[in-house]
């Protein structure tokens, strides 16, 4: 038995999209050698995702959706986190505009694949 597809709206592709462009350009700017690694993952992570939603969307694939923005938006909270502790500032560019626009496209994912979700098992129910 296969899983139900889902019919995933244009703006959470968009979102997903942006969120790869965000965590791109903090993987230039991100400041210290390792957030630069780590948005370089969360990069690559929202292009597969991208991928998925477009071959696969499955209620499987959008809770991966959500869980992916859910990931971006813990690791911002995180690389901050670890700025204030160390006293310094080895995240320069996740206090810029990099950091900020991806903040608020990870929550954005979040709650779109939130309410794909929601408008799923309510048609289903």
């Amino acid at each position: 038995m296969s899983a139900p597809t889902l019919s995933p709206p244009k703006l959470l592709l968009g979102l997903v999209a942006a969120a790869a462009v965000a965590h791109g350009g903090l993987a230039v700017v991100g400041g210290a050698l390792w957030a630069q690694v780590f948005s370089a993952v969360l990069c690559a992570v929202a292009l597969v995702v991208v991928g998925l939603l477009v071959t696969r969307p499955t209620p499987a694939v959008v809770l991966g959706t959500a869980v992916f923005g859910m990931l971006g938006v813990a690791s911002f909270l995180a690389v901050l986190g670890v700025a204030l502790a160390s006293g310094g500032n080895p995240v320069a560019g996740w206090i810029g505009p990099w950091g900020i626009a991806g903040v608020i496209v990870d929550s954005s994912v979040v709650r779109i694949a939130a309410a794909v979700l929601r408008r799923s098992e309510q048609n289903r129910g």
